[in-house]
């Protein structure tokens, strides 16, 4: 990503001028050196966190209402008692966490700009602070520095800083993701791929994109684009650049002679299902010791309407699982692949690949470890399984 300029606008001007020393980083205002009361009853410097959007240079507070959070111990006011509230602490990039949240609204129920916001708050710290030690000062030093951003993104992720989860975020990096098909489940899990912060996305596909192809994937595909027939892989490779950086497109299929397009990644989607060359690219995977996720639907017309599951499979680095020795049914062999159109199961199929994944590297809790969930369609039935 850019990176925007570093020249503090107005409300952080004023708090420069004031004297504070700030530094904006991973999507966060850190205002740093602020006498504080901590439990032990000694005088302690620690930081204010707060949220912040940042475009043009302007800085606005993205925590959507009076609170701010502290790193360092639990601040204590005048008599000893805690300022703030534990458990409710944020990740704010690189590791850290501010453990404690503080949330005291203005009479007037809201702060009348970031200014106001940080210097009550700082206050409100000093006064503890000086009753320990009455020669305090708040202000050390007046600074403000922006740490450039290096997330594969082309703009801010401010939805993962607002929520405070940095932390977990940071799990993506380092990760080189392939993602085989981009038709209807490939592409979806595209789509929420390129939420992450991983490092790059490689996609992999041959086929052009077509009309059938539009109605079961995200988004809304020009009538235009449509006409030009693009190949999938290199348009959603476009498409998703808007957002990601570090996209590259292979627009052919992958076969048993081109396995070299899966170099660097570090997890694998296999999302075609029809892939001749599906036993010998898994058995390919597993020699080098990349975890990959299958995933396959099976959709047919019953009385009632239509039916059948989807199903991800996650191959995992040390499990015993037995890997398919034939190829996935050939195009033909269920109505799915006669191009009855079931985004929504695409959809679906997707986001338990994605979450497998995030399990996987710990972005998600996981009660009982599993290697195989399957999504049944006329019972409304989700069941998780540990397969060999």
């Amino acid at each position: 990503m850019s990176n925007p300029p570093t020249a503090p606008d107005e409300q952080v001007a004023r708090l420069v001028a004031d004297g504070y020393d700030m530094v904006l980083a991973s999507g966060h205002l850190v205002v740093r050196q602020l006498p504080y009361a901590a439990p032990s009853g000694l005088r302690k410097d620690g930081r204010l966190v707060l949220p912040v959007t940042y475009s043009g240079g302007v800085v606005n507070d993205a925590s959507g209402d009076h609170r701010i959070w502290f790193a360092g111990e639990e601040p204590r006011d005048g008599l000893g008692q805690p300022l703030g509230s534990g458990g409710q602490g944020r990740g704010f990039g690189n590791g850290e966490a501010a453990d404690y949240m503080l949330s005291f609204k203005p009479p007037s129920g809201a702060y009348t700009d970031l200014h106001a916001k940080i210097q009550h708050y700082a206050h409100i710290l000093l006064n503890a602070a000086r009753q320990i030690d009455a020669s305090v000062r708040a202000k050390p030093c007046g600074s403000f520095q922006v740490v450039p951003d290096d997330l594969p993104l082309v703009y801010a992720d401010t939805n993962t800083t607002r929520a405070g989860l940095a932390n977990f975020s940071n799990l993506f990096r380092g990760h080189t993701i392939a993602i085989v098909g981009v038709g209807g489940t490939g592409s979806y899990i595209l789509d929420h791929v390129a939420k992450t912060w991983v490092d790059r996305i490689i996609l992999i596909d041959g086929d052009q994109l077509e009309t059938h192809n539009a109605f079961r994937a995200p988004g809304a595909v020009a009538h235009d684009e449509l006409e030009a027939k693009h190949n999938k892989a290199e348009y959603f490779a476009r498409e998703y650049s808007r957002m990601h950086a570090g996209i590259t497109a292979h627009p052919v299929a992958l076969t048993a002679d081109n396995l070299n397009l899966l170099e660097g990644a570090t997890f694998v989607f296999l999302a075609a299902a029809d892939a001749e060359a599906r036993p010998e690219i898994m058995r390919s995977l597993r020699d080098r010791g990349i975890p990959f996720i299958d995933v396959g639907m099976s959709v047919r017309e019953g009385e009632g309407g239509l039916t059948g599951m989807a199903k991800v499979t996650a191959y995992l680095p040390g499990d015993e699982m037995t890997l398919p020795t034939k190829p996935a049914l050939p195009p033909g062999e269920d109505d799915y692949n006669s191009n009855i159109q079931v985004a929504e199961l695409n959809a679906l199929n997707a986001t338990l690949a994605v979450i497998r994944w995030k399990r996987y590297i710990g972005f998600y809790a996981t009660h009982t470890p599993y290697n195989q969930s399957v999504y049944k369609l006329f019972l409304n039935e989700l069941r998780n399984e540990d397969i060999e």
